[in-house]
This record gives structure tokens, C-alpha cells and sequence, in this order.
């Protein structure tokens, strides 16, 4: 279940992003939160920031395929 949605977009950092969902996962409580999803920017390093607090963060599939097309475009 979606519990909620933050925009991001005037969000500079991975701390400052880090921090928003910190506080939302502790409001939450950590046992209720499987995973986290995120879009590319600031994405290794929040990761890195969850996984201390034993939570699982993924980016953005649609985000991480639109990559591996881009990469493979400029090989042709």
C-alpha cells in the first residue's frame, strides 16, 4: 500500500531527502515499511543511508531502463 508520495523536485541534497523519509519512516515506525522507492537523483547515496536503518531502497525501474537504452543508443 502507498502510504505517501513527497515531491522531491526542489529537494538538492541526498541528506535533505534522506531526512524527509527518515522522519516519515519513524512516524510510520520502521517494522510497517518494506521498502522504499525513488527516483534516480541523490539515489546511491540515500540508499547507502537506508541501508544503516535496515531498509531496503530501489529506484525507479521505468527511470533505470530509460538509462540502459540511452547507454546502448550511443554504442550504435
Amino acid at each position: 500500500m502507498l502510504v505517501k508520495s513527497i515531491d522531491d523536485s526542489k529537494v538538492k541534497t541526498g541528506e535533505k531527502l534522506f531526512e524527509m523519509l527518515d522522519s516519515l519512516v519513524e512516524k510510520i515506525e520502521k517494522e510497517n515499511v518494506v521498502q522504499v522507492i525513488t527516483d534516480n537523483k541523490n539515489n546511491v547515496l540515500v540508499g547507502k543511508l537506508l541501508k544503516k536503518k535496515d531498509l531496503i531502497s530501489i529506484g525507479l525501474l521505468v527511470h533505470c531502463i530509460d538509462l540502459m537504452l540511452e547507454d546502448n543508443s550511443k554504442r550504435s
